[in-house]
């Protein structure tokens, strides 16, 4: 699978719906803007009213989709026209937070003077696509996107092959060894304490549950598909509200307000 020598050169993989195609720089037909920009428009600009617009020209069909669907997850409006995010003034700070996960997540680009193979993308949906990188990460794999196209280089095509097998076909993945409570089990415990919590500051059975858990979460890997920024960006926030349920005067409004924040982080893994 992939494209070697031959720029113009396609193929084509049935099984997994992955095309192959040229390198970045030649024509082609898509939109460099993400589905969401034509949704976005005028309406969801006047949703967040005078606010903050980030110019996102510069990130990857993929990348700016990521932005969305986080801001989506986290109940923030937001629009777009064409590749400039819009948002209101007051949730500045959310998506600066939002935009360092998603750039955090990005590859730097790779060696132009290295020959590169390229896959089509077009056709898998963003949890694959998540999950694809969080593999190709983890296997400290080379990559670059351009629109919807990945690129990797050549050397690391067969291995980007087998991620790929892996990611399409994961019923065929090995067991994971049961070393305790997993990350995914953590992040459930996490939300049921975050939401006592957030109703009640000195929610004993919460604060108990809040203080076990943080540290398991230290203890456990991320969920399968649950990349290491999003795994740190989550730990943070555990850690910044169990040192609120610890401190010797405990400010019931502050714990309340964090666990509102934790629960809000993790409702989209739970």
């Amino acid at each position: 699978m992939g494209q070697l020598s031959d720029p113009y050169q396609q193929g084509q993989d049935d099984d997994l719906g992955i095309s192959i195609s040229g390198l970045p720089g030649e024509p082609d037909d898509r939109d460099p803007a993400p589905e969401e920009a034509a949704e976005g428009g005028d309406d969801a600009a006047d949703e967040t009213g005078a606010g903050v617009d980030y110019d996102l020209a510069d990130w990857s069909d993929i990348e700016r989709q990521a932005v969305t669907d986080r801001l989506r997850e986290a109940g923030i409006p937001h629009g777009w026209q064409g590749p400039v995010l819009q948002v209101a003034a007051e949730d500045e700070a959310a998506v600066g937070n939002v935009l360092d996960i998603v750039e955090g997540e990005a590859a730097p680009p790779l060696d132009g003077d290295r020959d590169q193979v390229a896959y089509d993308l077009s056709e898998w949906g963003d949890d694959l696509v998540t999950t694809l990188v969080h593999e190709m990460r983890a296997a400290d794999i080379a990559w670059a996107w351009d629109g919807d196209e990945l690129y990797v280089y050549v050397e690391d095509e067969q291995a980007v092959d087998e991620l790929f097998d892996r990611v399409a076909h994961p019923h065929q993945l090995p067991a994971e060894e049961d070393d305790g409570q997993s990350g995914a089990q953590v992040l459930g415990e996490l939300f049921v304490a975050a939401d006592r919590l957030r109703r009640d500051g000195d929610d004993h059975e919460g604060t108990v549950t809040l203080l076990d858990m943080s540290q398991a979460m230290h203890a456990s890997a991320p969920p399968y598909g649950l990349g290491a920024p999003e795994w740190s960006h989550l730990c943070e926030r555990v850690d910044a509200l169990r040192d609120l349920v610890r401190a010797d005067t405990l400010d019931e409004d502050a714990v309340m307000d964090a666990a509102r924040d934790l629960r809000t982080a993790l409702r989209p893994y739970v």
